[in-house]
């Protein structure tokens, strides 16, 4: 049964098409030149695919996964594992982390703007007041206190990433990183490895 709001519009149809319209204008959004960037893609695959999912999904779950219908056929196994499965642990936290970080660095501008450095650094300082990990936030707490964020220009803050990183990383007995532009640009923003092509 579909709901009805005091004046009779379709409620269920009214949102469908709010998410549409949400969706789409999210999606044109995202032609511009920026869009050629590795981390669009994925962006771009999942909002136009849920554009065509918007009105055939009877209800959703938290964290974004469809919970399905059984008037639909369609039941909650079909909904991927990753979906239902328990909160992160610190492990799978702290490699998504550094992935976000590291690409958000990549793609830094060359010549911030004063408005850039300055959320550059506030980021970094909420993101290491707020990680979920509480020693791990403490321990980045003191890192970044020690050597604050480098914000002036890309390289700057790629190099100062990758360092903090190499910190972490030997604090835990893991590989520590080369931190060269070359490496850096190599990984995270334009790889030459033909399984990274498009």
């Amino acid at each position: 049964m579909t709901a009805s709001n005091s004046s009779g519009d379709n409620i269920k149809g009214s949102s469908a098409s709010n998410k549409r319209d949400s969706l789409a204008s999210l999606l044109k959004t995202m032609g511009g030149d920026d869009c050629d960037r590795p981390a669009c893609d994925d962006t771009k695959s999942a909002l136009t695919a849920a554009l065509r999912r918007v009105d055939r999904s009877p209800g959703v779950v938290p964290g974004g996964a469809d919970v399905g219908d059984a008037s639909s056929g369609r039941s909650a196994a079909a909904v991927p594992d990753s979906y239902r499965a328990c909160p992160p642990t610190r492990d799978e936290i702290g490699a998504s982390t550094w992935s976000l970080l590291h690409t958000m660095a990549a793609w830094y501008p060359n010549k911030p703007t004063r408005e850039d450095k300055q959320l550059m650094s506030t980021f970094m300082m909420a993101l290491a007041r707020f990680y979920p990990c509480t020693w791990c936030a403490s321990d980045f707490q003191n890192n970044v206190q020690l050597s604050p964020p480098r914000t002036e220009t890309r390289e700057d803050l790629c190099l100062w990433l990758c360092e903090q990183h190499n910190v972490v990383n030997g604090k835990l007995g893991k590989q520590l990183f080369n931190c060269t532009m070359n490496d850096l640009d190599e990984r995270w923003r334009k790889s030459s490895s033909s399984k990274c092509q498009k």
